[in-house]
């Protein structure tokens, strides 16, 4: 079994949408010379040093901090002899919808029957209708067996309104504008290895309708989506699998150095939480438990990895009757993203004062309400981490790492606060 300690990985690509709160300051000190970041002459108190107090704080309501550090956070609590702020701006983040292409492998073992069925069905009714409906340009690409006359139950075949053919099953599939399938019997714990050898066509498909591969069917731009249906688990691990997929296509899913927008969602044999199609989420730890109520084969722990090093969801396989759910939350997170920028104009300070930039202060306030956490400013690029920011080219900068990480939460704010000194000469 892989390791599980892949968070940090710098496989780890842009996944998720974030809502950015930039507060940027052009200057004017508070009545009682306190700092604040929010409504000029407001004072603030500095903030409580608990996590309690970090988790109970509004959004509005985030600490002041100066400092200039390399390669590590700045302080937790506001240093005692920060400068006034300055009065406050506020930019907020632009809804935007992709193009995405969907990659779906579907294990064709025969264990697979009742999952093989339900994600037919799902796929020509619920998941085309909900993406249909959003607006967004999509394509769904199937990889998994063909379901014809003689063809056996764990196959699949799609008809109307997602492909076009009027009824199934079919002697081979028929494409259309926002489906195609790649035909190659998909075993237990091969996936992984498939899609690297069907990518160009080195595995051809069984009706020879893609010569290159399922490539033909990526565009450029489009962001990329997988999901994952086994019962099993795969043979190869999943940082090899992103590494030897981005060597093959970095085109299309980028480098280590500058991931792509990928993610990959699993419908696999975990254990169910509470609420059956309640999904786990990429910061929640792999489980090794099997689902209960069908019998799968393992817990598809390289699956689940690639779902947490990818920002994706990861479902219960067992629950196929409860499959329309599952393709709702997985178009939902498709359909809308936040559109944010990780870089914020430094303002012009007005007559008389200078901005402070060594005291620049940014902290990051979680989505899910856990505290606040301070970015530390790194002066050279080779010391960015996914706490840092830089100060260039008459900007405040994220670091890469601490971008994708912050853009994962969809929920999250950043306050971006500047000090200013007088330049005045007192006589």
């Amino acid at each position: 079994m892989p390791s599980r300690n892949l968070l940090s990985s710098p496989l780890l690509p842009v996944l998720g949408g974030a809502s950015l709160l930039a507060l940027l300051a052009a200057c004017n000190p508070a009545a009682d010379g306190k700092p604040d970041p929010f409504v000029a002459d407001t004072p603030v108190a500095p903030p409580a040093s608990s996590d309690a107090a970090d988790a109970q704080r509004s959004p509005t309501s985030a600490p002041v901090l100066s400092g200039l550090v390399d390669g590590s956070s700045a302080p937790a609590a506001a240093a005692p002899d920060v400068p006034p702020s300055c009065s406050s701006a506020r930019a907020q983040p632009e809804r935007i919808r992709e193009a995405v292409d969907i990659v779906v492998v579907l294990d064709n073992s025969g264990s697979m029957s009742d999952e093989a069925q339900s994600v037919e069905a799902n796929l020509n009714v619920n998941f085309a209708q909900i993406l249909a409906g959003s607006g967004v340009d999509y394509r769904l690409i199937l990889i998994s067996r063909q379901r014809t006359s003689s063809g056996q139950r764990t196959s699949a075949c799609i008809s109307q309104p997602l492909s076009g053919l009027a009824q199934c099953p079919a002697d081979q599939p028929l494409f259309s504008d926002r489906f195609f399938q790649y035909s190659v019997e998909v075993g237990s714990h091969n996936s992984l290895s498939l899609l690297l050898d069907t990518y160009d066509g080195t595995q051809a498909d069984e009706f020879e309708l893609a010569p290159h591969g399922w490539s033909e069917w990526l565009r450029p731009t489009s962001k990329k989506v997988f999901l994952e249906f086994s019962d099993d688990d795969s043979r190869m691990e999943a940082a090899s699998f992103l590494s030897d997929l981005m060597s093959l296509a970095p085109e299309h899913f980028g480098t280590n150095g500058s991931p792509a927008q990928l993610v990959w969602h699993s419908i696999v044999g975990l254990a169910q939480k509470d609420v059956p199609t309640e999904p786990y989420l990429a910061a929640e730890p792999v489980q090794d438990s099997e689902c209960r109520g069908n019998t799968v084969f393992s817990a598809g722990g390289t699956y689940q990895d690639l779902s947490r090093l990818t920002g994706g969801l990861r479902f219960p396989i067992c629950e196929f009757a409860g499959y329309d759910r599952v393709f709702q939350a997985i178009a939902d997170d498709v359909v809308t993203r936040t559109g944010l920028s990780c870089g914020f104009p430094i303002p012009a300070p007005p007559s008389g004062q200078r901005l402070e930039l060594d005291k620049v202060a940014v902290a990051y306030t979680r989505g899910d309400g856990s505290g606040v956490q301070t970015l530390g400013q790194v002066t050279d690029p080779s010391k960015c981490g996914d706490d840092a920011f830089l100060i260039r080219d008459g900007a405040i900068d994220l670091c890469p790492q601490a971008c994708a990480r912050i853009q994962r939460d969809a929920l999250a704010t950043v306050d971006v606060v500047f000090s200013c000194a007088s330049t005045l000469i007192l006589r």
